[in-house]
């Protein structure tokens, strides 16, 4: 593509904060270090046939899921970066069971929350996976706190992912715009392709795992039906895509305009997403773009969560998808 028409992602966000004359800097640079994370993440799922590092690790991580070797390396190269940047204090990762601190001499002023590869579970499948991120500002300038890490997702002040698909892009937002940048490989720099990104109105794909309708609460076959009632002989208006790598389910649908369930499972009565790493970060984007996610019954933003790895049910998509979810889950209840 020609370089000269496109803005590229540190140029954006320079802009930006501009547009702040009180900003310090540090949450431009701390953006602009977790693009730079995600370069090295793209290289290596790039040459993940030619060296030998499908497959897992022989290990199992916090969730007692199996962790795949390019978990590893994507985790290493998260928190190497964001240690480095001198813009974070600590992190805390999806693979992990604690908070990672970063010492007092290179800490910043900011807290990051990340699931370093996303979809892993496709990686030998060579199916599309992702970084996704969630930037707080910290409380305590002289030490990290419980509270830094345990917040509802409204108090982010920035969020994105990289997804490594068929191009290597990194989404992100500030709470004013969702903004789309993708990575020339050619230079080694991402450029701006889709500006202030808008979630359509109207959602015309569906992603659900419907092999998992038996384990679904009461309220999701129904609302599932009425979403496919809208096919009719005159047309279809509803398709199913669900690739089963949630970043890429949700940018698909981000921009193509779609709803995305995971519901809680009835036999445990709790959800398989993080709420602090991929749920709160992707309700953040899709608000910010004109949409809503729910567990069903709540805001995900509003969600308090009390323990680094808590799970829940989501709903995320068009506003008005996502109400009308809502309404078959409140009436399932019978409120």
């Amino acid at each position: 593509m020609s370089t000269q028409t496109y803005l590229t992602l540190t140029q954006h966000i320079l802009r930006r904060q501009r547009e702040h004359p009180d900003a310090t800097g540090q949450l431009s640079s701390l953006l602009t270090q977790i693009g730079v994370a995600g370069k090295l993440i793209q290289a290596q799922v790039r040459r993940a046939g030619l060296v030998e590092i499908w497959g897992d690790t022989g290990q199992t991580n916090i969730q007692g899921e199996t962790v795949q070797k390019l978990d590893r390396i994507a985790e290493d190269s998260m928190v190497e970066v964001l240690r480095r940047s001198e813009c974070v204090a600590a992190m805390a990762s999806e693979e992990e069971n604690h908070v990672i601190e970063v010492p007092a001499d290179m800490a910043g002023d900011y807290v990051v929350l990340f699931d370093p590869l996303d979809g892993s579970t496709n990686i030998d499948g060579n199916v599309s996976i992702g970084t996704i991120f969630s930037v707080y500002r910290r409380h305590d300038p002289n030490e990290v706190l419980r509270k830094d890490i345990l917040r509802p997702g409204r108090e982010q002040i920035a969020a994105g992912y990289i997804l490594y698909g068929t191009s290597t892009v990194f989404t992100y937002t500030t709470g004013s715009t969702v903004d789309c940048f993708t990575l020339d490989p050619g230079v080694g720099e991402y450029f701006l392709t889709r500006p202030r990104v808008r979630m359509p109105d109207k959602a015309k794909l569906l992603s659900i795992n419907e092999c998992n309708e038996p384990y679904w609460p009461s309220w999701v076959s129904p609302y599932i039906a009425s979403v496919k009632g809208q096919n009719d002989a005159e047309k279809r208006r509803v398709s199913a895509r669900h690739v089963g790598s949630l970043v890429s389910d949700f940018h698909r649908n981000l921009i193509e305009g779609g709803t995305f369930l995971y519901p809680e499972d009835n036999r445990t009565g709790r959800g398989k997403l993080r709420v602090l790493y991929e749920c709160n970060p992707l309700a953040f984007i899709a608000e910010t773009a004109g949409g809503a996610a729910s567990t069903g019954k709540k805001r995900i933003l509003d969600i308090e969560p009390e323990g680094l790895h808590d799970r829940t049910g989501l709903v995320i998509g068009p506003s008005a998808e996502v109400a009308e979810a809502e309404r078959f889950a409140r009436e399932a209840e019978g409120r």
